[in-house]
């Protein structure tokens, strides 16, 4: 139940933890960096909302690469010649979704996008990134593109022997950096005595505008 208090000090409890909105906040972006960082967990995915050509809804999953908590801007990588990245040059809004279930709690974050191609950071991305990791980016044709058969879509020498850093280099241009700046962030708890939910609001700086208490 909440407390009864003022507004910004009324509390909710998670895990035996009392959060008033401002520690809640605090709390969504940590869960953010964590998930960037270890594999398991569950907020180390998120799906991905775009505006395709056609005004449609097009979503997809992607990796939580990593998260900027002082900035609010939350990084993925993807190849340049897919859809979410062509809707993405055309309408930059984007909406991201984080849920986990053995958490119960689910974060979306609504933000706009920068893209890093063929630049240092994306140089120093794709030098992090595994020889298995970047076959996703050597695909001979764009990802979508119609088969004729099942593929894996990459040269068929990768697929019992990955590639060097030469020969995965050469792709090295389909690889692209995105970062989120987060404007709105939405924190939903899901509890079997009831929901919560609490809304974010951001400055284009990264400073917190606002914050509320809303119905889930």
């Amino acid at each position: 139940m909440l407390d009864n208090n003022t507004t910004h000090n009324q509390t909710i409890k998670i895990n035996d933890i009392r959060y008033n909105l401002n520690e809640l906040e605090n709390l969504a972006w940590k869960k953010l960096i964590t998930g960037a960082v270890k594999k398991k967990n569950g907020f180390r995915t998120m799906c991905v909302a775009t505006i395709a050509s056609n005004n449609a809804a097009s979503l997809r999953m992607v990796v939580n690469r990593k998260v900027d908590e002082k900035q609010k801007v939350i990084y993925f990588h993807t190849d340049n010649r897919s859809r979410k990245f062509q809707d993405l040059l055309i309408n930059n809004r984007l909406t991201l979704l984080f849920y986990d279930a053995k958490q119960r709690i689910q974060i979306v974050a609504y933000a706009t996008a920068q893209f890093y191609t063929n630049d240092a950071v994306s140089l120093e991305r794709w030098r992090a990134t595994g020889p298995k990791a970047r076959l996703s980016y050597m695909t001979i044709d764009p990802p979508n593109t119609k088969s004729t058969e099942a593929t894996l879509g990459y040269d068929n020498q990768f697929t019992d022997c990955l590639p060097t850093d030469n020969e995965s280099n050469l792709y090295q241009k389909n690889f692209s950096v995105v970062a989120c700046s987060v404007n709105q962030l939405e924190f939903l708890y899901l509890n079997f005595d009831g929901n919560y939910k609490a809304n974010f609001y951001y400055h284009d700086d990264g400073g917190l505008a606002r914050l509320e208490w809303a119905v889930p």
